[in-house]
């Protein structure tokens, strides 16, 4: 049975194996993750995940941001972003809620569990109507939005690359 918990010192040993095949699989998002400084100073990583949550060092065009991860058992099969609000970028890519799980656990029904859980939580953060985009060519994504009642609004060209835009009502 998954669960969505805060992230902690308890799944750092499965959460540097996923970083690991990330990085195999040449996921850019992970390649600038160093994985030593990861290792010797976990604590620190964790605390700059909190502090995003609260609004605290973002980078210039980011928003505060819940980060949630995707465990079953003590393991650490992926993670869950929710932006606590929209700016003009994630209106078209990112949206509200984004989730990635780690290659070797892909296709196994996690991220639709993922995202099933992840709605109520964006409920609690006040957004009624949940954004999630994925790129056009993305079909596993695409399955998963539209299990959770993911409805397609559009496709859009964003950097050289269509995006879809759906939309789940969450009241």
């Amino acid at each position: 049975m998954i669960e969505l918990v805060k992230p902690s010192e308890e799944y750092k040993e499965s959460f540097i194996e996923a970083m690991r095949e990330f990085q195999s699989e040449g996921q850019e998002r992970y390649m600038k993750l160093n994985l030593s400084e990861l290792e010797s100073d976990f604590e620190q990583f964790l605390g700059e995940i909190d502090d995003r949550e609260k609004g605290i060092n973002l980078l210039e065009g980011r928003v505060p941001s819940s980060e949630f991860w995707v465990v079953d058992g003590n393991e650490f099969i992926g993670g869950v972003y929710i932006r606590h609000k929209l700016n003009e970028t994630l209106l078209k890519k990112g949206g509200h809620i984004g989730y990635h799980m780690r290659p070797t656990k892909r296709k196994m029904g996690y991220g639709t569990q993922a995202l099933r859980l992840a709605l109520p939580i964006a409920k609690n953060l006040g957004i009624q109507r949940v954004l999630i985009t994925c790129d056009d060519d993305n079909l596993g994504s695409m399955k998963i939005i539209e299990k959770n009642g993911g409805i397609l609004e559009n496709k859009i060209e964003h950097e050289g690359k269509f995006k879809r835009r759906y939309w789940i009502d969450n009241k």
